[in-house]
């Protein structure tokens, strides 16, 4: 089970309730400190029920249940295939599943629904920046990077204006994405290059062996920070490493146990 905090700087302000992987939906209960009792929750999203036979189907489904909202997000999305970031034996029907899928070495990676909420929680504040500075590049950690999925995506976000196949107001930045695993870290790079290599040649990904509780300070402050794994305790040291106005995205918790999935400004 998994509950959701939004965090300004460690202050509680309003919390998800995340249901099991049974359950055919997700909700959200907004708590007020003030009226806790009066609290209800509300449909947030339709979830695990966006499997597809490809790339297109799958984030379409996300888009009509109303997980994906920024077109932003979605051309990303569509631009990078989760096929290329399976195992061989999952590229099949299964690589478009709305489920996490194991990579080996004791790791997942994400359904597609829940990849999606962390792009739309991680997009204000990207767009936010743009805005604020429109000359300078934008910097994004994704720590636990895993098979390299979600960083191939950020990196479709933030690459080369020259290269979007749509007009975005998002500046042109940098995704780094690190993890404590060696196997990972070369998996990462061998994906990105299927179908993805440009990222990797434009510099706009990078991925590198680091420890992500310590995170990457060399290039901080960051935009947006996302942690693909659970924190035993919560990481102050990645909290350090967000810009002024950024945000991070990271669960907290037990392995096996309740953890609870904190958005930090």
């Amino acid at each position: 089970m998994m509950q959701y905090h939004h965090l300004r700087r460690n202050k509680v302000l309003l919390l998800f309730i995340l249901f099991s992987a049974a359950l055919p939906s997700i909700t959200s209960a907004y708590a007020n400190n003030n009226n806790n009792n009066e609290a209800k929750p509300k449909p947030l999203m339709r979830a695990w029920m966006c499997s597809g036979k490809t790339q297109r189907d799958m984030v379409d489904k996300l888009a009509q249940a109303g997980i994906v909202k920024s077109a932003i997000n979605k051309e990303a999305l569509l631009r990078v295939d989760r096929k290329n970031y399976v195992l061989q034996t999952q590229q099949g029907d299964s690589a478009h599943q709305d489920s996490p899928l194991p990579i080996g070495y004791g790791q997942t990676i994400s359904a597609p629904h829940m990849h999606a909420q962390v792009l739309e929680d991680l997009l204000p504040p990207l767009l936010a920046a743009s805005k604020d500075r429109p000359d300078k590049l934008l910097k994004i950690l994704d720590v636990g990077c895993g098979s390299g999925y979600l960083t191939a995506v950020f990196g479709r976000m933030v690459e080369s204006k020259e290269n979007r196949r749509k007009s975005t107001p998002l500046n042109e930045g940098k995704v780094f994405g690190i993890d404590v695993v060696p196997e990972l870290v070369h998996m990462s790079k061998t994906n990105v290059m299927k179908e993805d290599g440009d990222l990797l040649d434009s510099g706009t990904a990078e991925f590198m062996l680091r420890d992500g509780w310590k995170g990457y300070p060399e290039n901080a402050p960051y935009n947006a920070i996302h942690v693909g794994a659970a924190a035993a305790t919560f990481p102050k040291q990645l909290m350090m490493q967000l810009a002024p106005g950024g945000v991070m995205v990271v669960p907290v918790g037990p392995d096996g146990g309740i953890q609870y999935l904190y958005r930090v400004e």
